[in-house]
């Protein structure tokens, strides 16, 4: 088993960093040419730029058993097909019970953004809450349990 991070914008990175240190597991970063990632352990490789490069590249490199960490339902869907677990920054666990309807809402968001968005209103984006101390708790818990079930 090894965990492979969407590392663009990944903001548990260290968690994520230090877990497979501390546990012996294997640790691969992708991103794209418009980030700069280093680590003290595990691989950072950087990828060239392109719409879904570093899903896809990501992608080809999932093996069954791994752990992908992502905020990309549709990458977490490809890899759950591919026998992989999925996770998010959240500890949500992507589930084959849980993803169609996870890829649904995400089609329908879009699609009330394009109905929202004439030539000349601008669309307006939702602030995002910011990170807490419990959210990286939470996090580090289902990433703890996705790996004990994992190796289980």
């Amino acid at each position: 088993m090894k965990i492979l991070v969407d590392g663009d914008s990944c903001p548990v990175l260290d968690i994520i960093e230090n877990f497979c240190q501390d546990n012996d597991i294997t640790l691969q970063v992708y991103f794209d040419l418009n980030h700069d990632i280093t680590l003290n352990y595990g691989e950072a490789i950087r990828v060239d730029q392109g719409q879904d490069n570093v899903d896809l590249i990501l992608l080809e490199e999932t093996e069954p058993g791994d752990l992908i960490v992502t905020q990309d339902y549709g990458l977490a869907s490809l890899a759950l097909g591919k026998g992989a677990y999925a996770i998010n920054e959240d500890g949500l666990i992507y589930t084959e019970e849980n993803i169609d309807a996870l890829l649904a809402q995400r089609h329908i968001q879009a699609q009330k953004r394009r109905a929202k968005s004439g030539p000349r209103q601008a669309l307006t984006r939702q602030r995002q809450q910011e990170r807490t101390w419990r959210d990286d708790i939470d996090f580090h818990h289902a990433l703890t349990r996705m790996v004990r079930k994992i190796q289980n």
